[in-house]
């Protein structure tokens, strides 16, 4: 009686350090021998459910695996205040011009997996890849008091990233990758989306869309990462640019949008002059007094040639200057692309 349950006592220490591969052997054909061999079943189910579990881990990310495996699979979500990040490769298919299918996957690959990192890192989950597009998530499906600070974090590590890539692909022969990224906080339906046979953790909502339409909006003012109003006001540890009022495609209500600068501590004479001047220039422009607004962003152009933001505004201005005033005019610029 004793070895036999000494040789139990042992597997059962085992399979509590999370071995399940651990099987016991009892050849007797008593009851110890029918109790060794469920024993044994019992520890290839968990061996079996841990592989399911590393998988799914692998197909979606660590937190929504774990998110899916405690409760019944149902269709259908809860509302929750989420930060919803895009994040898409600018040029991507000028990029892979000259590449081969497989340097395309193994460039991707690299690429995705520092992404996927840094976003893992800042608290935040991959929702999805889209080709060269990353879809993330932060506050679902686990929240936390600092979401939509972490999202802005992650999103100037992943610049550090790329940087760091583009050091490493150069003497590869890999054209130099720039992202940019959009970032949007807002109240959507989180839950699983899809089919009875075939469904996806995600969330559905305004706030996901007017994400991905900021994102695009990157390239246009020239920045690398844009944030909604609603985000910069829950990421407080961070001094925004406003780079304008806006009205994306699809929507009759307008956002104001801003890149963040630098963390607060951060915050130099030189960079808090130039904001002071961004700051006069657009309130200028914003009164339609276009002879003030053109002087004061060339003088922003002169001072800081390297940003395309301040060219665009001069470009407008030479545009509404030549149209009759508009009583009560808002200032905002309705975007006519995705």
């Amino acid at each position: 009686m004793v070895s036999p349950v000494e040789v139990l006592e042992a597997g059962a220490r085992q399979i509590a350090k999370g071995k399940f591969s651990h099987r016991v052997e009892i050849k007797q054909r008593d009851e110890l021998g029918r109790l060794a061999k469920s024993f044994n079943q019992m520890s290839q189910g968990l061996e079996e459910k841990e592989k399911v579990r590393d998988l799914l881990g692998k197909v979606v990310s660590p937190q929504i695996a774990e998110e899916l495996m405690k409760q019944d699979i149902t269709l259908g979500g809860e509302e929750q205040v989420v930060t919803i990040m895009f994040s898409d490769i600018r040029d991507f298919t000028t990029l892979c011009e000259n590449m081969t299918p497989i340097q395309v996957v193994e460039m991707l690959n690299t690429y995705l997996t520092q992404i996927n990192d840094v976003i893992e890192n800042n608290n935040g989950v991959v929702d999805k890849y889209i080709g060269d597009a990353v879809m993330a998530l932060f506050g679902a499906p686990l929240k936390h008091d600092n979401d939509a600070e972490n999202a802005v974090f992650a999103a100037i590590q992943m610049l550090d990233a790329c940087k760091q890539l583009n050091q490493d692909f150069s003497g590869k022969g890999i054209p130099e990758l720039k992202i940019g990224i959009g970032i949007n906080t807002d109240t959507v339906l989180t839950g699983n989306m899809g089919s009875e046979s075939r469904l996806n953790y995600t969330v559905i909502g305004d706030g996901v869309n007017l994400a991905s339409r900021i994102e695009g909006l990157s390239k246009y003012y020239g920045v690398d990462i844009v944030v909604s109003e609603s985000t910069r006001q829950q990421s407080g540890q961070f001094v925004y640019q406003e780079l304008d009022r806006v009205r994306v495609k699809g929507k009759q209500q307008s956002v104001i949008i801003y890149q963040p600068i630098c963390q607060k501590h951060e915050l130099t004479a030189e960079i808090e002059d130039e904001l002071k001047q961004f700051d006069l220039a657009i309130d200028t422009y914003r009164q339609q007094d276009w002879v003030s607004a053109s002087v004061k962003f060339h003088e922003l152009v002169k001072n800081y040639p390297e940003k395309p933001l301040y060219e665009l505004y001069l470009t407008r201005i030479s545009v509404l200057e030549t149209l009759p005033r508009q009583e009560n005019w808002d200032g905002v610029f309705t975007n006519q692309t995705k």
